[in-house]
């Protein structure tokens, strides 16, 4: 919430928080994920229209952080393909926004075979 609050404002970077997954195509992954709502987190990235992103953000989401019970997953790359770590417990704002910035410098950088895409230089 921090990071998209005035002083790390995301909204200079384009980016908009949807709740909805069918006009999103970044998941962000934050917290423990528990084997009861991994089925569910894998329903809700596939219901995502492709191109589709995922970003595990914190300690938790990457590893399963400090739970090695049987009910906690052992990372989000189980469940769903993961582009981008975010690490930290929690991750300071500054490390979501850079996580951003590298995601989208993967996407930009990637060929993209789904479909037609003229390129502009953009100069960031």
């Amino acid at each position: 919430m921090a990071a998209g609050a005035a002083r790390n404002d995301l909204d200079r970077f384009g980016i908009i928080f949807r709740a909805s997954p069918r006009q999103a195509d970044c998941l962000i992954v934050a917290g423990t994920l528990t084997y009861k709502m991994a089925p569910i987190l894998r329903r809700v990235y596939d219901q995502m229209s492709s191109p589709r992103w995922v970003i595990a953000m914190g300690s938790c989401a990457c590893s399963g952080g400090v739970f090695r019970t049987y009910a906690t997953v052992q990372g989000v790359d189980e469940i769903v393909p993961v582009d981008i770590y975010v690490p930290g417990c929690p991750p300071r704002p500054e490390a979501l926004i850079e996580g951003l910035l590298k995601l989208r410098k993967k996407i930009r950088e990637e060929k993209r075979s789904w479909g037609p895409y003229v390129r502009k230089e953009l100069n960031y």
